[in-house]
């Protein structure tokens, strides 16, 4: 069985009983800092200190930041090259989209997108089951934007993930924006879920950080 952590921000820890990833750790932002968790994987979208705090992770784990496909601890890890804003990186850079494959599902990690994806950029994703995607605008994709490629990419799972909360200072808009371009919305009142098969079923997840 699959469960899925929320820390805040772009920060998720996905794991069964063989293997744990964790992504984009953050440093102090406003959510609380985790200093107990551990990893067998780390996927870092970009190199911004609230994507790439590797060190506070313990484990040793393997450490994925750069375009490439890869196979660790048993996961094959594809990453693909896109742009942190709408200006080709002119502004902020570079990010990766990260997907993985675990118990069979595929899953997707955008970072900090911060541009529509081209036909090239869907096919080459191919299926994605499970998708982190951001939703808040300003650093990164607004909520249409995302709705945009979730519409293309039909995954039967989405986490909207990088919009204001009461912990963040970003000036980015809160989850309600997304929230009003969807249906069939599963809101908990914590940060951690067993994918079960009711959620296989075309859902968004809204979890809420401790």
């Amino acid at each position: 069985m699959i469960n899925v952590k929320w820390f805040g921000h772009s920060m998720w820890k996905i794991w069964n009983d063989d293997v744990t990833i964790i992504t984009d750790p953050f440093a102090d932002i406003g959510y609380r800092v985790p200093k107990d968790e551990t990893a067998d994987i780390v996927l870092s979208s970009h190199d911004h200190f609230d994507h790439n705090n590797i060190g506070i992770i313990g484990g040793n784990p393997d450490i994925i930041n750069k375009t490439g496909s890869f196979t660790t601890r048993g996961i094959k890890i594809e990453t693909f090259p896109v742009w942190h804003d709408d200006e080709q990186g002119n502004s902020r850079g570079k990010n990766l989209l990260m997907k993985f494959i675990l118990e069979g599902k595929n899953f997707l990690h955008c970072g900090d997108l911060g541009h529509l994806l081209n036909e090239k950029s869907f096919e080459q994703l191919g299926r994605i089951d499970v998708l982190f995607i951001p939703v808040g605008g300003f650093y990164t994709i607004d909520a249409k934007t995302a709705k945009k490629i979730v519409d293309e990419l039909e995954p039967d799972i989405v986490f909207p993930m990088h919009y204001k909360t009461p912990a963040l200072d970003f000036p980015i808009t809160g989850k309600e924006s997304y929230l009003e371009l969807v249906d069939n919305v599963v809101e908990l009142n914590n940060n951690q879920i067993e994918l079960k098969a009711e959620y296989w079923q075309n859902k968004t997840l809204i979890l809420n950080y401790e």
